[in-house]
């Protein structure tokens, strides 16, 4: 996976007077512009789009980060570029607020955040950590109240230059302003607004999401879709868990709904990501394998060893893209505070992460018995 490969976001922008569905009610139409980034090593276009961005806000920042590195051992780097960008926001009268992580699961980033909140707060800028009890893994910034990006990007130097990630570029400001009121309750401490899922129709649309652990909404998308299906679909994801004792488990439940789509004709590929740094994650992605190759569902492969694959999309019928922080874990689709957005029938959109599926695709590999065995 070392050749280099660049997406270009203009190629699929697009501008669209379209009913914008919200969650209740209805929102009124609305012109909205997507712009999907699509990173691959070395490739970092979320990085630069994000920049020019905080760069140009005139009234505010909001930003809700699981994980975010200071380096202060290179002061010109590009994360420390991307703090700079954010001190100059707030010197120049821009409201800038961040929210990251602190949560008992991983002391490591809970550390790391700790030293980075220090770090900007010395800077001038106004940092809170979220409930302990809650897990944020949103990846998720909010400008003017306008342009949203979101996606499956951390901050942190190896996310702009040695992985595949995927995110969105949105500007609207119906749904800034959605994104802008939960990061508001988060700031707050204070309960989301409930949220009601609106019916996935066949129509265009863009529909927001938000999990929280009232309102499960990445799992009921993505679980209709898959329902829905009616030729193919591709799942790039970090990581699928299945619990063998908890046979009811959102997870779970979703494997099986990609076996009833294979089962009725529906093609399904899928890509999980096996790495050098985590063996509960490659433990776990060799177990889903080695259930959906039973199951009959023979398409499914490892990415390298040599890239992480942090990218959470899923793409049905090559018309509709459901992509966010979303993994396929219990936490992920039970606890977690997590971002998601559904993309119905746009085909720019569509196309665009078609083409960077195709490849991941390529690039990834047919696991051996040996690899599933747990040797890579």
């Amino acid at each position: 996976m070392n050749e280099k490969v660049r997406f270009f976001p203009e190629k699929f922008f697009i501008l669209i007077a379209l009913g914008l569905v919200v969650f209740s009610p209805v929102a009124k139409p609305a012109e909205v512009t997507v712009t999907p980034l699509l990173d691959t090593p070395n490739n970092q276009t979320y990085y630069d789009k994000l920049l020019d961005s905080v760069r140009g806000a005139e009234s505010s920042i909001r930003i809700m980060m699981a994980s975010a590195n200071y380096y202060p051992e290179y002061p010109d780097g590009l994360q420390n570029r991307l703090y700079d960008a954010l001190v100059d926001a707030k010197n120049r009268g821009v409201r800038v607020r961040i929210v990251l992580d602190k949560s008992d699961w991983s002391e490591e980033i809970t550390k790391t955040n700790r030293k980075t909140a220090q770090y900007l707060r010395d800077r001038g800028l106004r940092v809170k950590f979220d409930d302990p009890e809650v897990t944020t893994h949103t990846k998720t910034v909010i400008v003017d109240e306008k342009v949203v990006f979101l996606g499956s990007s951390n901050w942190n130097f190896p996310t702009y230059t040695e992985t595949y990630q995927a995110n969105l570029k949105i500007v609207s400001g119906e749904i800034g302003r959605f994104y802008a009121r939960f990061f508001d309750a988060v700031w707050l401490g204070e309960t989301p607004e409930r949220l009601r899922l609106p019916e996935i129709s066949g129509e265009k649309s863009i529909i927001p999401l938000i999990s929280t652990s009232e309102s499960r909404a990445y799992y009921e998308t993505a679980k209709q879709l898959i329902k829905d299906a009616k030729k193919s679909i591709d799942l790039v994801l970090f990581k699928i868990t299945r619990y063998s004792r908890y046979g009811q488990s959102k997870s779970n439940l979703l494997t099986k709904e990609l076996v009833k789509a294979r089962n009725r004709g529906v093609q399904v590929r899928i890509v999980l990501d096996v790495n050098t740094w985590s063996d509960e994650i490659n433990q776990s992605n060799r177990e889903t394998a080695l259930w959906f190759l039973g199951k009959g569902v023979n398409e499914v492969k490892f990415d390298s060893l040599e890239a992480t694959t942090h990218s959470k999309v899923l793409i049905v019928d090559e018309e509709s893209v459901l992509v966010g922080s979303s993994n396929w874990s219990y936490y992920s689709l039970a606890e977690n505070l997590e971002v998601d957005v559904v993309i119905k029938k746009l085909t720019p959109v569509a196309k665009a992460f078609v083409t960077y599926f195709e490849e991941v695709w390529k690039r990834a590999e047919i696991p051996s018995r040996i690899e599933l065995s747990g040797t890579p």
